[in-house]
């Protein structure tokens, strides 16, 4: 009886907060607040679950055929409370099967059998053709009668092979030239089963991109000699591979401040760097990761060295960065990486960086996975930003287990947020990318980042997953201030670290933790239709010494701070701002005081990170 009263009282609490938010909240979300998977205040439910797998597997990457092919034991547990009668696969590499689902075109030549499935068992008894249901880049594989059962555990047994794109600019996976490869969506991984969807149904169109579960993986990557791995997760045998100088100088890098050479181009080509053998077998392991991606070359550098993660317990990350000796830019990426962690794990976000391995790989593209990144040579004013970019999806959507699929927003935009700040932070100079939004905001392109992601495409999910939510972070940060806004982000991320938030448990989280109920915040910028505009209404001179006024419009519903340079008769200048938090009870006109005494002559609003859609009544001059 005491049970069902505390869960009836739980419930009803949910229901009160809920109907306390002027946020429109979907009735699947509902549902899981309902459940108690999910608490109104932000928090896990009590009941909050989620399924998890570990991966063994073998592959091998015949360079010269650009050919993959592996087997893998997957060992998947059951945490729901659900009977499960199927278990989907993702076959990412279907996107170049014929007739795949594709965001945009690919080299004809591309174009194959997809994913070649050389054998399929569920505990141990072959699948039957019949019972694997394959559709756009998913595999269903049918249980009949022998249904996963909650809290129990079932094991897929698959051999499978593909061959790689030859196209040297094909999306993410790069064949980078005839022997250097950067390999991700390459083996079957069982999709995400969760408590407000169920099957995660987003097939792979090479645009939208994460929704993966938590898993250990245990990996032994084949090469012929001469070539050298990276992976995501730790390196479990160098000294298997590795000759005695470059192991050494391997391990140097794991506790060194600067950079190391491990190896050179010219160094790799003698033959000396690896140990006698027709082929190598590269053994990698990584725990609590969403995904697994590798990369090998048989002629690029390496450069490492690691950095202090955690003051408290000294824990700390080894960076490497592996490159074209063409990409002069990349000389660089070691040490902008390792700074840059070092910067997130004190300043934003604030939070120890959680993985023991970061490696920057030059391939064809800005992309990032667990512990790897795939990177273009970029020019030396960039390399900042697209490395910081990049390193800093760590956090989102690796170490908190964002839906790319339906919020890209909830991990672009923060990358998009940590890259201007951290960039400008490390260089000393603007280098920072502010995304445009004031341009593209209010126009039928621009549509509210609360629509699932995977209805978008082009420029309106570019500025629905990026420019959008990294301005609206930006005003975030100024609304509160650094230390609610740092408070409100640990808070976050220890609640969810390992778990799947919902746009909801954010919101709920940064209004619990901050004493403020933003939901004024979140719905112009994440629901609504509409732009950020402020205007100079007018200026007012006063008698006697009195300060002038100046009457700052609010003409667009999008909250933005206010900064407004004011200009005196006398040649001097004042600055003025004011939070985003000055709209919040619905005014829509501001008057800002100068100097008393000081006749204001100029008036201009604006700055690098408030965006204004219409700037032409931005500036007045006394006539």
């Amino acid at each position: 009886m005491f049970r069902l009263f505390t869960t009836l009282f739980l419930l009803g609490a949910a229901q009160i907060l809920l109907a306390q938010s002027d946020l429109f909240i979907p009735r699947n979300i509902q549902r899981a607040y309902t459940k108690g998977t999910r608490s109104a205040d932000g928090q896990p439910g009590a009941k909050y679950w989620q399924n998890r797998s570990n991966y063994d597997i073998q592959v091998q990457l015949e360079p010269k055929k650009r050919r993959l092919s592996g087997s893998a034991t997957i060992t998947y547990t059951n945490n729901s409370p659900d009977s499960l009668k199927m278990i989907r696969l993702k076959l990412a590499h279907d996107l170049y099967r014929k007739g795949g689902l594709r965001q945009s075109e690919v080299n004809p030549d591309d174009i194959d059998d997809g994913v070649i499935i050389e054998a399929l068992s569920y505990n141990g008894i072959p699948v039957p053709e019949d019972k694997q249901r394959r559709r756009n880049t998913f595999l269903d594989i049918q249980l009949g009668t022998n249904v996963l059962r909650s809290k129990a555990t079932g094991t897929i047994s698959v051999r499978w092979s593909y061959t790689l794109p030859s196209d040297p600019g094909a999306t993410r996976e790069c064949v980078c030239d005839a022997s250097t490869f950067f390999v991700p969506y390459w083996y079957p991984q069982v999709a995400v089963y969760d408590d407000c969807q169920g099957w995660a149904d987003a097939p792979y169109n090479g645009e939208q991109e994460f929704y993966n579960d938590f898993a250990d993986y245990n990996v032994r990557i084949t090469m012929p000699k001469g070539y050298m791995v990276w992976a995501t997760g730790e390196w479990q045998n160098p000294e298997e591979l590795l000759t005695d100088t470059y192991l050494q100088r391997f391990r140097q890098a794991h506790t060194a401040a600067e950079v190391v050479p491990i190896f050179t181009e010219a160094e790799l080509k003698t033959g000396t760097v690896f140990k006698k053998a027709k082929q190598h077998v590269f053994r990698y392991t990584a725990s609590e990761v969403p995904d697994f991606t590798f990369a090998a070359s048989d002629h690029y550098n390496w450069d490492a060295r690691s950095v202090v993660v955690d003051d408290r317990s000294g824990r700390r990350t080894f960076v490497s960065a592996a490159y074209l000796t063409q990409s002069k830019d990349f000389t660089q990426v070691a040490r902008i990486a390792a700074e840059g962690i070092r910067l997130m794990s004190t300043w934003l976000p604030g939070y120890p960086f959680p993985y023991p391995s970061m490696t920057v790989f030059n391939g064809n593209d800005g992309m990032e996975y667990p512990m790897m990144v795939n990177d273009a040579s970029v020019s030396e004013s960039a390399v900042a930003s697209l490395t910081l970019h990049e390193v800093s999806h760590t956090y989102f959507p690796f170490m908190m287990g964002i839906n790319e699929q339906d919020y890209a927003w909830m991990d672009e935009g923060w990358a998009s947020f940590f890259d201007f700040n951290l960039a400008d932070s490390l260089t000393g100079d603007k280098t920072g990318t502010v995304r445009g939004y004031s341009g593209v905001a209010g126009t039928d392109a621009d549509v509210p980042p609360m629509v699932r992601s995977r209805y978008l495409s082009g420029r309106a999910y570019g500025n629905a997953s990026y420019g959008r939510p990294q301005n609206a972070y930006l005003g975030l940060l100024d609304l509160l201030g650094y230390d609610t806004f740092h408070r409100c982000m640990v808070t976050y991320m220890d609640r969810w670290k390992g778990k799947h938030p919902t746009p909801y448990d954010f919101f709920n989280t940064w209004n619990e933790v901050s004493g403020q109920n933003l939901d004024w915040y979140w719905k112009p910028w994440f629901f609504e239709w509409g732009y950020p505009d402020l205007d100079i209404q007018s200026v007012s001179h006063t008698e006697g010494g009195d300060a002038d006024v100046v009457y700052v419009v609010k003409k667009g519903n999008v909250p933005v701070p206010v900064y407004l340079e004011l200009s005196y008769a006398d040649g001097t200048k004042d600055i003025l701002r004011q939070s985003a938090a000055v709209w919040k009870d619905g005014k829509t006109v501001l008057e800002m005081r100068g100097r008393p005494g000081k006749n204001i002559v100029g008036a201009t609003l604006g700055e690098r990170t408030i965006p204004d859609s219409i700037r032409k009544n931005n500036t007045w001059k006394k006539d």
